[in-house]
């Protein structure tokens, strides 16, 4: 599930940034902690995804002017529906009845605003001097909380001070019914509105619906540690940082126990010692996240380690390095040798934003697989038997010349294997074909569009390089999404025992699964309408894994990449394929085996070569030959959605995928909901979105 951060016009760089770290360090386990502008939220199918939205501080106009209208009405939508909303600052005046800031100045801002999730008004800023732009006006602002919305959480302290630049209070909070105060400002005779005799709030939560919408004055997401206080714009020590750094470890307390409130899956808490800063942090420590680890590289015979060892030795420089577009890597001869430890530095990316990148170590494991010390998450060692094991269950002619994942290069705590793989071309053209890297942890993992995330440990992930040849115009490049997410559920349900373990596919590259039930009254989802005003019940579904293809032209083929991901041993944020088979084999009174992250792999990538090796061959035939097995996993065979780029909008039944781009075909219905046969939609994967639970489908220019 996705917490998203809103990054359109107006939002703040620097709350933006802020925003990202914490929640990152808080949920991120969780959670995929991710940035969305206006385009993304009005065009998206984001709701069913989403366990967040936060529109973070900046400039409130800007959002008026983007987001009013359809976007707006998404978001309502969203939270009356039981959706989480967090506004701070710009985004806690944006959400309220009406807005009233600086009034009587040159930044004057006023008037009604369209979410309304705060009935009354938001006025500010609670402390003079702001400037856009600016930390001039910035505060360490003193809070005192309201301890009885917290009782759960037990926060250990009643008053804290947090950062504070421009931000309103909740006039008359109190009076509103559904509105509960999380905490008021300090009083103090240079804030606005003086002769308000009653505590002004900073924070509040409000039901809207069924949903959860707290909106807040002050900045709780600003890390102190990201803070320079030895910066100008602070001014002098004692500064604004000096103060909040003081209160760190209370501040991250906080917002903790604001996200547990708003029924967000938290992590513990770390001992914090109040004299660090990121001075000494280590990489990644400031934004919570676990440090880069090294790649080590191992396969299933030493002969295949040594010729990878030469082809990159190849690549590097005098100092052992490789400098790639997008990463460097330094080559290490073996787990005896002595494994560096890099500086980050910070560089700018295409968004326009900072990012941090280090180099890479990679270490070469010439005779055999690095032991479970050095990757205690993973062994390798186990993962190559596996991949032998299944191998030898068919005829050895049979099995000769299988190549996919022989060679593995593995981190526990990687950026993104699909980042290392498609963006450092140099390095991918040499790797050979079936490579595969793969990753406990990745800190920045990339998904379709714009998605990237951390995620959560227990989901198997990896990416691996695919030789594609042209000339297979019979096989066009696009079935490989199709090819991988059908290994992923045939590499389960075709063991035996394991046929009816409920997972599906999702056009066009999805993973799904049956949630898994404790009672009987949870077998299905909300009844919806169909047409004749018939109930349609479906089972719940929730996805639990993706594919993702990125293709390079190299010469007479394409070189791909194919990233995938899918919850193998955890139970959150989703559900996860061990999830389904304990639950399966308590209804069905069996006891199937558990997997692995090392088995899965193993079976996937296994099952994907024979499908692989089908495609191209099969007498010309394609995809043809999968048609049957696919359409039995996929959730759409006849399901009735609406195409909602056409004016009016068409209801169309979906009849399958085309043979030749892998398009996905549906047919118009009538009001009855027959088949108009001579009204055919065809739409492209990559060009739609597509919310089979909710029954649209967009076909975008």
């Amino acid at each position: 599930m996705n917490i998203l951060v809103y990054s359109g016009d107006g939002a703040s760089k620097a709350s933006i940034i802020h925003t990202v770290n914490s929640f990152r360090s808080l949920v991120g386990q969780y959670y995929d902690v991710m940035k969305i502008d206006d385009n993304g939220l009005l065009t998206e199918p984001w709701e069913e995804s989403t366990s967040l939205l936060v529109i973070p501080g900046g400039r409130d106009l800007p959002y008026v002017r983007d987001l009013s209208g359809s976007t707006n009405d998404k978001i309502r939508k969203y939270v009356h529906a039981g959706g989480k909303f967090f506004g701070i600052c710009a985004g806690a005046y944006y959400a309220a009845d009406r807005i009233n800031f600086e009034q009587g100045s040159p930044l004057e801002v006023q008037g009604s605003r369209d979410l309304k999730f705060f009935p009354g008004e938001c006025r500010g800023a609670v402390y003079p001097g702001f400037v856009y732009g600016s930390e001039a006006g910035a505060k360490a602002a003193g809070i005192r909380l309201n301890k009885d919305m917290f009782a759960q959480e037990q926060l250990g302290f009643n008053e804290t001070k947090v950062y504070f630049n421009g931000g309103g209070y909740f006039v008359d909070a109190e009076k509103y019914s559904g509105t509960q105060v999380l905490a008021w400002y300090n009083n103090e005779p240079c804030q606005i509105s003086p002769d308000v005799a009653t505590p002004k709030a900073a924070m509040i939560a409000s039901q809207v619906g069924h949903g959860i919408a707290v909106l807040s004055g002050v900045h709780p997401e600003y890390v102190a540690t990201d803070m320079d206080p030895r910066s100008s714009e602070y001014g002098p020590q004692p500064n604004v940082v000096t103060w909040l750094l003081e209160k760190e470890h209370e501040r991250r307390a906080l917002l903790r126990s604001i996200l547990a409130k708003m029924g967000l899956k938290v992590t513990q808490l770390e001992p914090y010692n109040t004299r660090n800063t990121s001075a000494n942090l280590s990489a990644g420590a400031i934004q919570g996240i676990p440090a880069i680890s090294p790649l080590y590289l191992a396969s299933i015979h030493p002969s295949y380690t040594a010729d990878l060892t030469r082809v990159l030795s190849g690549l590097a420089d005098a100092d052992h390095l490789i400098q790639e577009v997008n990463d460097t890597f330094q080559l290490v001869p073996s787990p005896q040798h002595h494994v560096p430890v890099h500086t980050p530095t910070i560089v700018k990316v295409e968004e326009g934003d900072d990012e941090e990148k280090i180099t890479k170590n990679i270490v070469f494991c010439p005779n055999e697989p690095p032991s479970t010390t050095l990757t205690p998450e993973f062994d390798m060692n186990l993962y190559f038997s596996h991949l032998k094991q299944i191998r030898q269950l068919i005829s050895n002619s049979e099995s000769d010349g299988y190549k996919f994942g022989n060679s593995l290069m593995y981190g526990q705590v990687v950026t993104s294997t699909q980042t290392m793989l498609d963006k450092n071309f140099g390095l991918c053209q040499q790797l050979p074909d079936g490579f595969v890297c793969s990753a406990t942890i990745q800190v920045a993992g990339r998904g379709r569009g714009r998605n990237s995330w951390i995620s959560p440990p227990g989901c198997l992930q990896f990416s691996m390089v695919l030789r594609h040849p042209i000339k297979a115009l019979h096989a066009s490049a696009v079935f490989v999404q199709y090819l991988v997410a059908l290994a992923v559920v045939e590499g389960v349900c075709s063991i035996p025992g394991y046929e009816d373990v409920p997972l599906r596919l999702k056009w066009p590259n999805d993973i799904y699964a049956e949630v898994p039930l404790e009672h009987p009254s949870q077998a299905y989802a909300e009844t919806s309408r169909g047409l004749g005003n018939q109930d349609q019940r479906m089972p719940k579904m929730i996805k639990i894994g993706g594919v993702l293809v990125n293709s390079n032209f190299n010469g007479s083929e394409f070189l791909l990449v194919i990233g995938c991901g899918v919850n193998t041993t955890n139970p959150n944020p989703t559900t996860s394929i061990n999830h389904l088979i304990r639950s399966h084999n308590k209804s069905s009174g069996k006891n199937l085996a558990l997997f692995s992250q090392e088995s899965l792999l193993a079976q996937v990538l296994f099952k994907f070569e024979q499908f692989y090796r089908q495609f191209l061959g099969g007498n010309g035939r394609g995809f043809a030959q999968f048609e049957e097995m696919y359409y039995k996993r996929w959730l759409h065979s006849d399901a009735l959605v609406t195409l909602t780029t056409t004016t009016p909008n068409k209801r169309v039944r979906i009849k399958g995928v085309t043979l030749d781009y892998g398009l996905l075909r549906t047919m118009a219905v009538d009001d009855q909901g027959r088949d108009i046969v001579d009204e055919e939609y065809r739409l492209q994967p990559d060009g739609n979105s597509f919310d089979m639970l909710k029954g649209l489908l967009s076909q975008k220019a």
